[in-house]
């Protein structure tokens, strides 16, 4: 690469037999190598040419070097490819592969370390004719059985005739005994299949080939053990070397020789290479934050962009870079996010959270002659911020209220109208669920008004990742009040499943209002998500609006405010009221099950509070927290049982709710009776819950020792209304006959 590249690692010296066998080979081979230091791998038979030498396990390599690949599908190949392996092998009777995957700029690469050489030896059954086509009468071979052994190449005197599976009479068998096929040449006529199936999103075609890949492919190394397995894609055939990073090239021009698959990540590392994404993430992640330290600072964290870093490099060299201290007046979020889009690069901020004149980025080489890398990434960014700048201080020049009417020629959707009408429909809902709510509708709804109209700004048009969170900062420049400018900049999160909730309840309550009109509008035209499609992100919306009322604690039902928000849009409606409030219905169920898996309620608990009710979410948290706190009590068990007891005996009765405790003979059903005022009028589910636990005890006496059908008919209303009421209180916190 340069002269302050690593030195080139090699392995241990080859014995001399084994350099002489390597010689031999290429002086055999039709084009011997430019390099003779450079040995290459054993010669190999053709596929089907006899059996191979190969016994035993070796370890198995495949690099596809390529064109430079799009970051986003390094992974995704890489994966799909190790699966198809493990498919592979498992249908060739090779076992379960644990398949390492590597993957660079240009490479994507496997390994299996200790594949099988060979398949297992088999023995198949070939079943033929009823025996009594295959025997005559005499006992003797008929044409038919004659046949049969010799499309098996056996003497008919190695027939067995049996009955088998499905067969109403004895047929002719053959067992036969088949070796196993070496490993490596299922490999060779294998992998080309595996290669060409590969889930390319954006495929392409280059030249006159007709191969569709993501990009072209130019080297292609694949080994088992030290031999080549010989195959072709696109052109372009399988060897023993491979390439290092373009700059370590320039000084050495020859291919890199891989002789054993686990010298692999070495070689390469010596050539510019560090083929490991987690390896590259992790020095890069170190370097950063000591250049970071060195300042008194820290890295602004974004692990998305630390991810795309580590993807783009194939050298993990991270530099650190200044730029002018008066560009920190623009707001936080916009040095943030102007690093992050233009140049891949991450602030640096001290302890208090305040952005410092610096940024780190990567150089993808070991080093930066003359500080040219440094200096470059310098000279963008400064212009860059420029923009910024120009852009923050235009936008100031208009109050955001009078962007208001170039709203209109914004469209949100075809069928709902521009973001006017949307901004409309959610300053009146916002409005509407402040009252509910208990909060100031006027706030609510100005906010509401407001929350759209930073879209029209050029700070948004050069950054769309800055919607809402620009509006906020021009209306505290404006010197709106704090709930106001807070609720529009905190009005699109939760962003993603690892985002936090609005913390102001202002912004909780606008982000709620927001989510819940572009969910509603949307199954209101028709638009519903289905599988895999989901333009519209409706799913996440779904789930910000489940997640804000679980977090925020707010007892208000989320099919109550989809009814509210479908009269904002009944006039663009194409759906039904009943249909769209049906299809939401089913839709929260799904995202409220998840929220409790991702609350980590027990299954039990889950099963058992959602089959009593899940639609207020405050409700439901306090009786699942409640549940999961009781989830070992031994106690359970017994009610869990008296629970489907109850349930079994008031099936097909209709009891009274007044219990006439005067007729209640038993001590057990006096004291159940005794307890029922005191029960009933609990609310807290944790309440509930231990002083259901303190009934187990009564209620397994109750039923060892009391006849609830009894024949005096006022005692049987009387027992079979106090269990009634006793079901009821269950009820109140779940059904215990879901607890398995």
């Amino acid at each position: 690469m340069s002269k302050k590249a690593p030195a080139r690692k090699t392995g241990s010296a080859p014995s001399d037999r084994r350099q002489e066998e390597r010689r031999t080979t290429e002086t055999r081979r039709a084009e011997p190598r430019k390099s003779p230091a450079k040995a290459a791998p054993k010669a190999t038979p053709d596929p089907g040419s006899g059996p191979s030498p190969l016994r035993g396990k070796e370890d198995f390599l495949l690099e596809l070097h390529c064109e430079e690949i799009p970051a986003r599908f390094l992974k995704l190949l890489t994966e799909d490819l190790a699966g198809r392996l493990k498919a592979w092998a498992e249908a060739q009777g090779l076992g379960a592969l644990g398949v390492q995957v590597f993957y660079s700029p240009r490479k994507l690469a496997w390994r299996v370390l200790g594949l099988p050489t060979a398949q297992p030896d088999r023995t198949e059954t070939q079943v033929g004719p009823p025996k009594r086509m295959c025997v005559d009468e005499a006992g003797k071979p008929t044409v038919t059985g004659q046949k049969f052994a010799e499309k098996w190449n056996v003497p008919f005197e190695a027939l067995t005739f049996d009955l088998v599976a499905g067969k109403k009479e004895a047929v002719a068998m053959v067992v036969q005994s088949l070796p196993g096929r070496p490993t490596l040449d299922l490999l060779a006529e294998s992998l080309p299949g595996l290669i060409a199936q590969l889930h390319v999103p954006k495929a392409m075609r280059w030249g006159a080939s007709e191969f569709a890949f993501v990009r072209p492919i130019r080297n292609i190394l694949c080994l088992l053990g030290e031999h080549v397995v010989p195959f072709e894609v696109d052109g372009v055939r399988s060897g023993h070397t491979t390439l290092g990073h373009r700059l370590y090239h320039r000084e050495h021009p020859e291919p890199i020789a891989i002789t054993d698959p686990t010298d692999y990540d070495t070689h390469l590392e010596a050539a510019g290479v560090v083929c490991s994404f987690s390896e590259r993430r992790r020095r890069m992640k170190d370097e950063m934050e000591g250049l970071a330290w060195e300042v008194q600072g820290q890295i602004v964290k974004d692990d998305g962009l630390l991810d795309t870093l580590a993807e783009i490099v194939e050298w993990p060299k991270v530099i650190r870079g200044e730029f002018p201290a008066d560009f920190l007046e623009l707001p936080k979020e916009v040095l943030v996010t102007s690093l992050k889009e233009h140049q891949k690069a991450f602030c640096v901020e001290d302890a208090k959270g305040h952005l410092l004149p610096t940024f780190v980025t990567a150089a993808n080489r070991p080093d930066d002659p003359s500080g040219f890398v440094k200096s470059g990434n310098e000279w963008v960014l400064r212009a860059r911020l420029y923009d910024a700048r120009f852009f923050f201080a235009e936008d100031r020049k208009v109050k955001l209220a009078a962007r208001l009417e170039k709203l209109k020629t914004l469209t949100f959707q075809r069928e709902l109208g521009s973001y006017a009408d949307k901004s409309q429909r959610i300053s009146t809902l916002a409005a509407d669920f402040a009252a509910r709510l208990g909060l100031d509708g006027k706030v609510a709804a100005e906010a509401g008004r407001l929350s759209k109209a930073d879209l029209v700004t050029l700070m948004v048009g050069e950054f769309p990742e800055l919607q809402g969170i620009m509006g906020g900062e021009y209306l505290k420049a404006e010197g709106a009040p704090q709930a106001l400018w807070m609720a529009v900049k905190e009005q699109y999160r939760p962003m993603a499943s690892d985002d936090a909730v609005p913390a102001s309840d202002f912004g909780a309550l606008l982000a709620l209002t927001d989510k819940l009109d572009t969910l509603v509008g949307c199954f209101a035209v028709g638009l519903i998500p289905s599988g895999s499609k989901d333009p519209l992100a409706l799913r996440r919306a779904g789930m910000g609006i489940i997640r804000i009322l679980w977090e925020k604690g707010w007892s208000i039902k989320p099919l109550e405010l989809a009814k509210a928000a479908f009269q904002q849009v009944k006039a663009n409606a194409t759906k039904g009221e009943g249909e769209t409030l049906s299809a939401l219905e089913a839709f929260f169920k799904d995202r409220v099950a998840f929220q409790l898996e991702l609350a980590g309620i027990p299954p039990a608990a889950r099963r058992s509070a959602q089959a009593v009710g899940g639609q207020d979410l405050a409700d439901l948290k306090a009786r699942c927290q409640a549940l999961s706190a009781f989830a070992e009590d031994s106690r359970f068990e017994s009610l869990g049982q008296s629970v489907k007891r109850i349930a079994n005996i008031l099936k097909d009765e209709n009891p009274e709710h007044t219990v006439d405790e005067n007729v209640l003979q038993h001590e057990s059903e006096r004291i159940l009776a005794a307890h029922l005022l005191q029960l009933e009028g609990l609310t807290d589910p944790k309440a509930i819950l231990e002083d259901l636990a303190g009934l187990a005890g009564p209620l397994a006496a109750f039923f060892e020792g009391v006849m609830v059908k009894c024949e005096d008919e006022k005692l049987r209303a009387a027992r079979l209304s106090l269990l009634n009421r006793l079901r009821q209180a269950f009820l109140r916190v779940a059904d215990f006959s879901q607890w398995q």
